[in-house]
């Protein structure tokens, strides 16, 4: 029990909650409130969801594709099952809110961990503090709620794993015992085997000839952890290649290359000018090298493909902390705040925080405009569907395959999904010529057999336009932006003679 007249949120030195203190408590709720009032998107979500749930069903990992018709029976390496089975049970539990919840929370453990080891880079938590903010806001869109946030969680715990092994070398070993979990959960386990490999590059470059045989050591160690998962070596070809397939970097925005007019390659160039300034004024030579050799490859993947900025963005504040020059310690009553005052701050960080949560989101706005669970979502569509199924194929807008399969799979299964590397190029040069509604979008909808089309009228007008003018295919359904247009049965359609 603490003495009469003393709370237990204070220690010798007063209140607890200094002001630095509080700083980083308001930094990273800040980024628990930022998580949570975003709306998860379906397109990296919905269709793991469904997979988590498919082998929970059959009690076995899913080796063949069961999703979307072009590769239906074709092998499916599904380095994610660990991470979708994890996804299904929590959507079992509490839906969509519950994961988006917890990707929330993992994102802020993430922080947290990357805040402790800074803490051991340097005693002012204000420069934890903002450091953490401007490595959040350097990454922020890369954030959300799909397998890559277990990935984002493990990538933190390394972080924080390699800053305890500074004073005590034996903890490096703790590290291959991440691989096996992250091999099942997600393909960014390259990018910490790439954090060994550059630590033990630091320890050759500073002659630290034991440094340098303890990282060999914990780098094999951790490819030996990476195979186990139930395809062994391929995985790493998987997570190498994949990277470099061009229909998954033509495709998909976030695989392109950071660009200054987007808000996420400008937030990256940004977080990459605060390091070369850090670079510049830090007076800690010793620590360039090693900052500068583990930046200079997180960033130079940044820039490649934006959606690796997640990774230079966690880093970022540890870099910031290592090459800052360390300042003499303030007086612990120029740092006591006032208790009252802090407490109201905590309050009001507590209130945002629960305004943030989606039920809580969702009771507040009640009566008005509903907010959807997900973006990228043709819920009317799919539930259209569910109630009036289509004979034969389906031709959809690429974003909605992941949530139809999420509704109506394996019954019911799209032509293209999330998974860009399944299916060939040409295939997909035939997909954007029918999604633009090109001179012979029909001709190529005829060619894959096609026989209702769920696309959307803002997302492709020219393809809408193009079906609702023709007399081979009927408006089946519309709400909003969704349509469904249905092939007309061959010997009812009827032939549009031009205007005189």
């Amino acid at each position: 029990m603490p003495p009469a007249g003393r709370s237990r949120f204070q220690g010798h030195g007063g209140w607890w909650l200094s002001l630095p203190r509080l700083w980083v408590v308001v930094v990273l709720g800040a980024i628990g409130v930022m998580q949570l009032a975003a709306t998860p998107s379906a397109i990296d979500l919905a269709y793991h969801v469904k997979a988590g749930e498919l082998m929970v069903e059959q009690r076995a990992v899913l080796r063949v594709d069961v999703l979307a018709w072009p590769t239906a029976g074709r092998p499916w390496l599904d380095q994610n099952w660990g991470a979708q089975v994890l996804l299904y049970a929590t959507w079992r539990v509490g839906g969509f809110p519950l994961v988006a919840a917890s990707s929330a929370l993992c994102t802020v453990a993430a922080w947290g961990l990357v805040a402790a080891a800074c803490r051991r880079r340097t005693a002012s938590l204000r420069l934890v503090a903002g450091a953490v903010l401007a490595g959040y806001l350097a990454s922020a869109p890369a954030f959300s709620a799909r397998p890559q946030m277990f990935s984002v969680l493990l990538f933190a715990v390394e972080l924080h794993l390699l800053e305890v092994a500074r004073t005590r070398p034996r903890i490096a070993l703790a590290i291959p015992f991440l691989m096996p979990l992250w091999a099942n959960l997600h393909g960014a386990f390259v990018v910490g085997l790439g954090l060994v490999a550059i630590e033990a590059a630091a320890a050759v470059w500073r002659r630290d000839r034991p440094g340098m045989v303890r990282f060999l050591v914990v780098g094999a160690l951790s490819a030996i952890g990476l195979l186990a998962n139930p395809w062994g070596a391929r995985v790493l070809a998987y997570a190498a290649l994949l990277p470099a397939n061009r229909a998954v970097t033509g495709m998909v925005t976030e695989w392109a290359p950071a660009r200054i007019r987007d808000p996420a390659g400008a937030m990256l160039l940004a977080g990459i000018g605060v390091l070369v300034l850090a670079l510049a004024r830090s007076r800690a030579h010793a620590r360039v090298p090693e900052q500068l050799l583990r930046m200079a490859l997180l960033a130079g993947l940044a820039l490649w493909a934006v959606r690796a900025s997640v990774w230079f963005g966690l880093a970022l504040p540890v870099a910031i902390c290592a090459l800052a020059r360390e300042r003499a310690p303030r007086p612990v009553a120029a740092d006591r705040g006032v208790p009252l005052a802090s407490g109201l701050v905590l309050a009001a960080l507590a209130v945002a925080v629960a305004l943030a949560l989606p039920p809580v989101r969702r009771a507040v706005a009640a009566g008005g405009p509903p907010r959807p669970e997900l973006t990228a979502a043709p819920v009317a569509a799919a539930g259209w569907l569910a109630a009036n199924p289509q004979p034969g194929r389906m031709f959809n807008l690429q974003p909605w395959g992941s949530y139809l399969e999420f509704r109506l799979g394996p019954r019911v299964k799209p032509a293209v999904d999330s998974r860009i590397e399944l299916l060939p190029a040409e295939r997909w040069r035939d997909y954007l010529a029918i999604a633009a509604g090109r001179w012979d979008a029909e001709r190529l909808l005829d060619s894959w057999g096609v026989d209702y089309v769920v696309t959307g009228e803002r997302r492709t007008p020219s393809l809408a336009a193009s079906l609702a003018a023709s007399g081979r295919w009927r408006l089946a359904f519309s709400h909003g932006d969704e349509r469904v247009f249905v092939r007309v049965p061959q010997r009812t359609a009827t032939t549009r003679l031009p205007a005189r």
